[in-house]
């Protein structure tokens, strides 16, 4: 497969210099319903499509039933042939998730695309309900450094999705894990509802790519697609 892997958009595969990046983390966060899971499931559908193979950690209740729908939207390959290379590791608790992530390393040899949705998840629940937020946040960076040691010892992506909380000092959300977790991800794209119930993705952090830049997509059956120039958005 190719340097890069597909996100299902052109648009932010453009935004991102070609797609999802291997050998580093990139991050997506966004507020509920900026699209997220949607991203990263179509990403993945594209990645089983083509050959490949992947690991989606999932701690969102990942519903099968939507990644089947995605893979009959987007492709002639059988979609039991699709879900046949998508291996789904479920974390009921903070402590499922670190074991999940461990367990990667034995099957990271044979993948090309790792999704941990959503990375913090369960840190918030355990920053609202005791105050542990400085320890939670060092296990969740524990966790994304585990998956950039293997995106790069095996040449793999690492999508990771976010959520936020809002900064009253910067008068808007910011993601979870704040400057920790920034450290360790290698792109960071802000995801956020655009009107007429569209999506923008904007750059925030890239090597190579200019922040700022920003693409727009919808959310549809096919699971992420582009807007069509003259679609009046």
């Amino acid at each position: 497969m190719s340097e890069f892997l597909t996100t299902g958009s052109a648009a932010v595969d453009d935004l991102l210099g070609g797609g999802i990046e291997r050998g580093v983390v990139t991050q997506l966060y966004g507020a509920p319903a900026s699209g997220k899971t949607n991203l990263a499931l179509t990403a993945a559908v594209e990645v089983a499509a083509a050959g490949g193979s992947v690991l989606y950690i999932d701690s969102e209740d990942l519903s099968m039933v939507r990644f089947r729908d995605i893979a009959e939207a987007r492709t002639d390959v059988p979609v039991q042939e699709v879900a046949g290379r998508l291996v789904v590791s479920e974390a009921m608790s903070f402590a499922e998730q670190g074991e999940a992530v461990k367990d990667a390393a034995d099957l990271a040899d044979g993948v090309d695309l790792i999704v941990l949705d959503s990375a913090t998840g369960f840190y918030r629940l355990e920053r609202t309900e005791d105050s542990r937020g400085g320890e939670s946040v060092r296990e969740v960076a524990r966790h994304v450094t585990q998956l950039l040691s293997l995106a790069r010892k095996h040449d793999l992506g690492v999508l990771v999705t976010n959520q936020v909380f809002t900064d009253p000092d910067a008068d808007r959300d910011r993601p979870l894990g704040g400057n920790t977790l920034e450290h360790w991800t290698g792109v960071i794209l802000r995801l956020e509802r655009f009107r007429g119930g569209n999506r923008r993705a904007t750059l925030e952090k890239h090597r190579s790519q200019p922040a700022g830049g920003s693409a727009r997509f919808r959310i549809t059956d096919a699971g992420i697609e582009d807007i069509d120039e003259g679609g009046g958005v």
